[in-house]
This record gives C-alpha cells, sequence and structure tokens, in this order.
C-alpha cells in the first residue's frame, strides 16, 4: 500500500496535475535530466530536495524509512513545491516517488 492508498486514492497514480503531469520543453528536446535519489531519514532533509528540484533535476524520494506521519509531511510539503515549479509527481511503487520539475519529459 502506497501513501497515496492513504487518502482513498487508486495505486496507479501517475501525476497530481492530472494531463500536465508529462512536460515536453523544445529547449530541452533530446537531453536527458541528471536525476538524483533521496532517502530522507527526517523532515529536515526537505530543504535539500527542493533545491535539487529548484536546479532542474528530476528527484527520486523513497520514503520507506520515515513513520506515517513523516511521510505525508514530506509528500505534501515536496508536492506544493513542486506545484510552484510547474512540475509533476509520478508514483513509482510503494512510498517511491520521483518529482520532476517544468519541462523534463518522462517517457515510459
Amino acid at each position: 500500500m502506497g501513501l497515496f492508498d492513504l487518502f482513498g486514492r487508486e495505486s496507479d497514480v501517475k501525476s497530481q496535475r492530472g494531463t500536465r503531469g508529462i512536460f515536453n520543453d523544445p529547449t530541452t528536446e533530446g537531453k536527458e535530466a541528471p536525476i538524483a535519489v533521496f532517502k530522507p531519514e527526517s523532515y529536515k532533509e526537505v530543504e535539500t530536495i527542493i533545491d535539487t528540484l529548484r536546479e532542474g533535476k528530476n528527484a527520486i524520494v523513497h520514503l520507506y524509512a520515515l513513520k506515517t506521519e513523516t511521510a505525508i509531511r514530506v509528500l505534501d510539503i515536496l508536492s506544493g513545491a513542486i506545484y510552484a515549479l510547474n512540475g509533476g509527481v509520478y508514483e513509482m511503487g510503494k512510498n517511491i516517488f520521483m518529482f520532476s520539475p517544468s519541462g523534463i519529459e518522462i517517457k515510459r
């Protein structure tokens, strides 16, 4: 059961932004975006993740090491940050999320 399941949402949620979850910016076409992987152990590490997103990098965040309450809080603040950056969030697996800033296309 993923964190989205706690809120009664379907587990195959691909993006909180609906059809705008996958972005394509012609200026980044053909370029690969760097990906940073995070396994936060506390809420204090959220700032580092947001700074990574602001740099235009994708962030994969593993929330399995956090208590449920803390994981929900981390997911909430990261979702707000990625919304402000006009990006998308994707549930990759149980408690694993990928945040991508605007202009980064995710292909499956």
